[in-house]
This record gives C-alpha cells, structure tokens and sequence, in this order.
C-alpha cells in the first residue's frame, strides 16, 4: 500500500463540506482529526496487518466537518493482496457517516438510565418470561427487592420459594395459567420473604403476549409496595380512631366522605336531628337534610377544598316549624397530606342558651325599668319628706334661739329626734346613689387640716354632752394642701366618728391623721377613728359592713340606727381607692382605719372656716333676694333667717311667677327650689338667664331631693350653687355670704 491512510479521498472531504483550495494541503487530512483517534486508528490498522487480515478491519473516529461540528465515521476494511514475504500490497473498504445513529444510541441509553433511575425510586421492576426457551429474565431492582446478587438467574424453581406462603404462590401460578391460557392479564398483592428476612409486601403485574393464537411470553413489573401498605393501614387507623372517637362524642359530630355521604355519626347528632344510625350511615347528607340552604351546600362544596367556616349564632326553622338556634362549625378532614378526604360538621343547638340570654337582657331591662322607677320614688320621696323636715328642724332652731325656760327640754328632744331622722333619711338616699353607680368623686384642692378641724368643732356639743374626750392627732407633716374630695372624705370621717361617740360611754374618741409617704403627685395618708366603747366581737365584725346590719339587735335598740353608715363609709373609701380596715375586741374599744393616696394640690387653698355669726348678724342688711318657693312653711323658715340678716326678700310662688318678677326689681341674689308647680326650678333658670341684666346674678337651688346627680343638673340648667333641705342655718348664711360679694 503506497499511501496506508484511508483518509487520502477527496471526495470524502468535499461531502464534508471543504473547497479545493482547502485539499490542497498535502496531506488533505491534516489538521481534520483527532491526533488522540488518529493514533489509536493506526494502531488498529498495526493489529489487523499484523493477523493477516483474519479480522476485519473495524474503527470509529471523528472527523472535523467544515471546521466546526465533529462527524462520526466507521471505517472498515480488509487486506485483500499481499506480496511474497507477507507485506500489504492492497487494502479495500469503506467508510459511513454513523453520527445520527450514534446520536440515536445515546438518547436510548440516556432514556434507559433514566427509567432505570425512575424504577429504582419506584421500587418498581420489570420481568419477562419466554414461554419457549423458558427464560426468565429480572432487571436489578427485581434482584435488589428479592436480595440478590446481578448474577442471579432466576428460574422457576429458584424463585418461587421466596412468597411467604402457599396460598400466595396457588394465587400466582393460577394467575399465570390464565394468562397463558386464555389470555388473561393479572394484578396481584403477594406477601415475599427477601434473603435478608424482610417480610415485604408487593405487587405483580403479568400480560401474556400471543402470536398465531398460541402465547409465547408473558411480561410485567414488579413493585415494592410495603411503605404504601403501611401509610394506608397507618391511614385507616387514624379514620377508625377518628369514626370511633366521632361516634361515641358528646357533641353533635357527623363525617362525610369526598362524596359528602355518611362515614360516621355520634348519638348526639342522631338524637339532635332525630335520625336513625342503621340508616345513616353511607347516605348522602344532602338527602338527608334535603332542605338544606344554597348557602350551605356552597360551604360544603368549598370545604372539599380545604376551606373551614364556622358561625356562633345561626337561626333556622326546623322541619316541625320550631324556631331554633345553632352554633356551628365545618371543616375537612385529610386523608393523605393535601389530599381532603371528606368534611367534619359540628353542630351545637344553642337556642336554650339563646333563650337564657333573652330573658336576662329583659330581666336586666327590667331590673334598669325598678331601678329607674326606684329613683323616681326616692326622688319624691325625698323631697317630699325633706320639705317637712326642713320645716320642722328649721322652727325647732329658731324656737332655740330664744326658748322659754319650760320648753328648752322639749326643744332639744325635739331638734335630736328630728336630726336622727334626717340622718337616717341622708344614709338611705346617699347608699341608693352609691348602688346606682351615680357617686362621681370630685378632684379639688382643699385644706385637709381645717376639714378635720370642722369635724371636730361640729362633733364637740355631742362630746360635751356624754362627758367626752375627743382628741384631734393631725401630722403637721401633711401638706396644708391636697387634691381629693373633701365632701367624700369629710362624710366617712364624721360617719366613723359620730358611730364612735354612740357607742362609747366613757373615755375618749382620737381622730388620728398621718403621713405615710410624699412624692412628686400623691400624698399617702392614714386615716383612723379610734374610740374606748363597748367593741365588736370578732365573728360580727366582717359583717357590721353590710347593709342593714349592725352587731346585734340588742344594740340596734339601745343606741338605734339602722346599720347604713358603715357600709356606706367602706364603699365610698374602696371608691377612693382604699379599704377600711377594723381592730376590735369585745368591750376594749375599736379602731376603724384606711390609707389613702391623695394627690398634692398645685396652688394653696384658700382657708374656708366655719360660719359661726351668723346669729344676729346684719351683714347682708339692705340685700335683695328673690325666693321662689311652692311650700309656704319653708318660706317663713328661710323668711325668717333672712329678715334676721337683714335680707329684702320678695316670694316667687312657682318658677313662672319667679320669672315674671325679675323685670320689676333688680334682685342681686336667687334662691330657687327645684321642684314647683307651673314651671319647675330648672326651667325657671333658663328663662332668666336670658336676660341681659341676670347673666351673672347668682342663683342657689334649695331642694329637697338628694336622689342622682343634682349638682351636674344644677350646674348644667344655669345655677351657680344648691342647698339641700332641711339645712342649716350657718350653711345658709356661708352660701349667701360666698355669692352675695359677687352680685
């Protein structure tokens, strides 16, 4: 061979895409191959001489197509004429463009590997048995699932063994006997026992294949479906234990399936919606309840997909025309994670609870209604026992002011009696306020000390007449001071003191005020009354504080009252933010105390001390006032205090009248009573505001009713101040004396 390269072929290269220009280049082929294939070509040419040409000459190699893509050639030969001392001499053959098939082969072996892949992860395998040569043949994850090696040759005998019993393997070899016979495919759920002694459950598929009627093999696949198997039993499990749990519930509970029929029901759904459970079961729920709302099988619907709703109060009318009330709830249940396998319903019939609720609302309109008409009766009742009190205890201080000597005894009787009475009546009215929730505290600066001081000076007559000591312990250490409400705090204090001073005989009774602690804006402050009477036994003590009660009866008829005052001084102090605190031993005294903390005052108070000249004084001499006043005996008492004082004053019968007068004199003081035929106080008010020249003129309520809020109405219709009847003489006095240097 003068040129041994195959590759000298101009017309191979012209296919290939290169010009003359190109194939001049001596060798042509220079630079077009692989150096790497090229010496490996050679070298298979080396071997094929080297035999004699016993071989035919076979190679593949790659050549450079128009200098870009590499094109797969097989190249084959045969030496065909030899010399006499055995050299070549000839050499024929021929060369293919093999690419696309090469192409071909690989996407074949990339798709066999990645069914191969996808098998194994499926643990599924593929077998074939040929009828004819009785071949059987296994592919690796077969092999990997029964526990044996590559080499393993499965055959009839070798196998079968592995089923874990005969009942598996009778069910098998009838399978496959119909296949084979009368070309029947199977699918089959067969227990093995692998080498390793794992018990696995698989499955097996067969299909026979015929030609000419008469089958020649039968192929399939064969899978591991233990895991599967155990998270469906684990599966069935859970919904056996969520039926089981859902029956035997206490609750109203029903389960659906996707199809919305009945899995499960507990007794109480049975007996809530009167359905039988032998029949429920596996029946459509909205069979079941065909009167079932669009609404309701729209949740349903939406359920199925993962959706939950819920509603705490749903009214329907049942199928007997009962109106009804439910609470319920819809959610689904899963069978596998994402997939829903069916709805839960709970279902709770609320309409007794629904029932309760409405009797309590109108128990509790009701119970507003009697409060309300309780307020009302208080309200008149107060004034219209009030007035006559006013009457009384007004006379009784005038007839003490200059009593003959035969009536100071009467007198006195008299004017305690009546103001017992009248702190029965205040208790009774004041808790009735507290209970209604109308007690507003007020937050004014006030000078502590001289409130006690008050207390003090007010209490001492009664002191004096027992034979007495009642001792003031104020800490100068104490802000002169504060902000609170002294008319709150002043009304605990005298109830505790004057309960001190009934029920001590002799000894003393110690007003004890002291500095707990001071800080930027609260004062803490302690608080007792201690006295030196009779004491309260420890098991009535906790019970003194309610309503009504007292310690014994025997006490409520030697000394009296009706048992008010303490409980109306504990709800007040908790409403101050403290707690009244009680030390008592049976005939060693008691000790009554609370902290408070008051806040400090921002400015100083100016001192307000008590009125005492008021008796015979002319101070308001040549004052003009105008009383508007129905009850013609409250118009000679407050008359007759106010000539003593120096006081022109003209009688307004009604509001109306009161309102007409205005025009004929220029008053510079109105005492108006709230309650009058005609026109009331209130509107009376409002009227003469409206005029210009009584813009600023102070008017005072006098009223007799101490029931809600008076001061807020007071204050909101145009008044300045009030007074409640029956009042004091110097509380009168004080009033005109504060707003008469206005006018």
């Amino acid at each position: 061979m003068k040129d041994s390269s195959p590759f000298v072929n101009p017309a191979l290269w012209k296919a290939l895409g290169y010009d003359d220009q190109e194939l001049s280049v001596n060798p042509c082929w220079l630079g077009k191959l692989d150096k790497t294939e090229l010496d490996s070509f050679h070298e298979r040419l080396k071997q094929h001489i080297y035999n004699s040409a016993s071989v035919p000459f076979a190679h593949e190699i790659s050549i450079n197509y128009n200098g870009n893509l590499n094109e797969c050639f097989l190249f084959t030969g045969r030496v065909v004429h030899w010399d006499a001392v055995g050299k070549p001499l000839l050499m024929m053959g021929t060369f293919v463009n093999i690419t696309r098939q090469k192409e071909t082969e690989k996407e074949l072996s990339r798709v066999k590997e990645f069914l191969t892949k996808t098998n194994q992860a499926a643990l599924i395998g593929a077998w074939e048995i040929d009828l004819e040569s009785r071949e059987i043949v296994w592919t690796s994850v077969i092999k990997s699932i029964f526990g044996v090696p590559e080499g393993f040759a499965p055959t009839k005998k070798n196998y079968l063994h592995f089923f874990k019993d005969d009942e598996d393997r009778d069910k098998l070899k009838d399978a496959f006997r119909l296949a084979i016979k009368e070309g029947k495919s199977y699918d089959l759920e067969l227990r093995v026992i692998n080498t390793m002694g794992e018990e696995l459950c698989t499955r097996i598929i067969g299909q026979p294949e015929f030609e000419d009627g008469e089958c020649k093999r039968v192929y399939g696949i064969f899978q591991d479906i233990t895991a599967l198997k155990d998270t469906e039993s684990q599966l069935r499990i859970k919904q056996a234990q969520l039926e089981a749990f859902i029956s035997s519930a206490p609750t109203a509970l029903a389960m659906l399936d996707r199809s919305l029929n009945y899995i499960a029901a507990s007794k109480k759904w049975m007996a809530s919606y009167n359905i039988d459970i032998n029949t429920i079961i596996g029946q459509n729920h909205l069979d079941v309840f065909h009167e079932i709302s669009d609404d309701w099988k729209d949740y349903l619907q939406r359920c199925l997909k993962g959706e939950t709703f819920k509603m705490e109060e749903d009214p329907f009318v049942r199928r007997d025309g009962k109106q009804e009330w439910l609470r319920w709830e819809i959610k689904p249940w899963y069978e596998s994670p994402g997939r829903v396998g069916g709805v839960i319903l709970f279902t709770e019939l609320i309409t007794d609870k629904i029932l309760a609720q409405q009797e309590l609302i109108n128990a509790k309109e009701e119970a507003e209604n009697a409060l309300q008409a309780k307020s009302r009766f208080l309200s008149v009742m107060s004034h219209e026992i009030r007035t006559p009190m006013n009457a009384v205890i007004g006379f009784t201080n005038l007839l003490l002011e200059n009593p003959r000597e035969d009536q100071v005894e009467y007198l006195n009787l008299l004017k305690f009696s009546a103001d017992n009475l009248l702190v029965i009546i205040n208790d009774i009215l004041s808790l009735s306020k507290i209970e209604e929730g109308k007690v507003q505290l007020e937050h004014i600066d006030f000078n502590l000390k001289q409130l006690f001081e008050n207390i003090h000076a007010t209490t001492q007559p009664t002191i004096v007449d027992k034979e007495l000591e009642l001792k003031l312990n104020f800490d100068d250490a104490i802000p002169e001071v504060i902000n609170g409400d002294p008319v709150r705090l002043g009304q605990v204090i005298t109830n505790l003191v004057n309960n001190a001073i009934k029920f001590t005989h002799k000894g003393s009774v110690d007003i004890n005020v002291k500095l707990i602690d001071t800080g930027k804006e609260n004062v803490d402050i302690y608080f007792e009354v201690k006295d030196t009477g009779i004491g309260i036994a420890e098991e009535k003590q906790e019970y003194i504080f309610e309503v009504f009660t007292q310690a014994s009866s025997a006490t409520t008829r030697k000394f009296g009252g009706i048992g008010l005052g303490l409980a109306i001084s504990r709800r007040l102090v908790n409403l101050m933010g403290g707690n009244i605190s009680l030390k008592s031993k049976l005939n060693e005294g008691a000790s009554f105390s609370f902290n408070l903390a008051l806040q400090a005052a921002k400015k100083t108070a100016v001192s307000t001390p008590l009125v005492k000249e008021y008796k015979n004084s002319t101070a308001f001499k040549g004052l003009k006032v105008l009383l508007a006043e129905d009850n013609q005996i409250n118009v000679l008492v407050v008359k007759r205090y106010l000539q003593q004082w120096g006081v022109e004053c003209d009688v307004a019968e009604n509001g109306q009248k009161a309102v007409d007068m205005i025009a004929d004199k220029g008053y510079q003081l109105i005492l108006m009573d709230l309650q009058m035929p005609v026109m009331d106080g209130y509107e009376a008010t409002k009227h003469i505001r409206q005029v210009e020249t009584y813009k600023t003129v102070p008017i005072l309520a006098i009223t007799a009713s101490l029931v809600g809020d008076v001061r807020e109405s007071v204050i909101e219709s145009g008044m300045n101040d009030w007074l409640s009847k029956p009042f004091k003489p110097e509380e009168l006095y004080d009033k005109i004396k504060q707003y008469a240097l206005v006018a």
